[in-house]
């Protein structure tokens, strides 16, 4: 680390490593010991210098110190596909309460959206393409219909419904 450091500076500054010891090379005291380390002290005017150090740690072993290796790792909430899935509502026809027969339709990529040319795009096409998603969660019936290329055999809700209807499913079951 501390080659690295030096060689960093050197490059910085132009100059070389022996150099940057030259001017870096400090020693600094810890529990009434010196240890070799380096230094660089930034002068200012009506203030205290700015005081930057590198090194003055013991490298003797501790045993009552505790390590933290393995910090909390914070979530951010849940993400938008599990929110979809929790909502258990169908992105097409609306139809609720039918977790057992939800299933997730997805495509490689949004671009393998444009290939319906010359013919107007089915409506799951638009929707995937208006929410800019690769997934889509579908009740099995409107899913087996999307796979046959068949219009839905149930009615489609629009798209505001249909966000409409998750908020409000999530709402209730108090999912942040």
């Amino acid at each position: 680390m501390e080659k690295s450091l030096t060689k960093t500076l050197a490059h910085k500054l132009k100059i070389s490593v022996k150099k940057v010891y030259d001017r870096y090379e400090a020693e600094i005291e810890v529990d009434g010991k010196p240890y070799k380390g380096l230094r660089v002290i930034k002068p200012r005017e009506g203030k205290k210098p700015l005081v930057a150090e590198w090194g003055g740690i013991p490298l003797k072993w501790d045993i009552q110190a505790t390590l933290e290796d393995q910090p909390r790792h914070v979530w951010g909430g849940r993400a938008e596909l599990e929110k979809r899935l929790l909502a258990q509502v169908c992105e097409m026809c609306g139809t609720t309460n039918i977790t057992d027969q939800l299933e997730v339709h997805h495509i490689r990529a949004l671009k393998g959206l444009q290939k319906h040319t010359g013919r107007e795009k089915p409506e799951w096409v638009k929707r995937m393409a208006a929410r800019q998603r690769k997934t889509m969660v579908l009740c099995r019936t409107c899913h087996d219909d999307l796979h046959a290329g068949q219009p839905m055999t149930r009615q489609t809700i629009k798209l505001k419904e249909v966000l409409d209807l998750q908020k409000q499913r999530l709402r209730r079951r108090l999912i942040p």
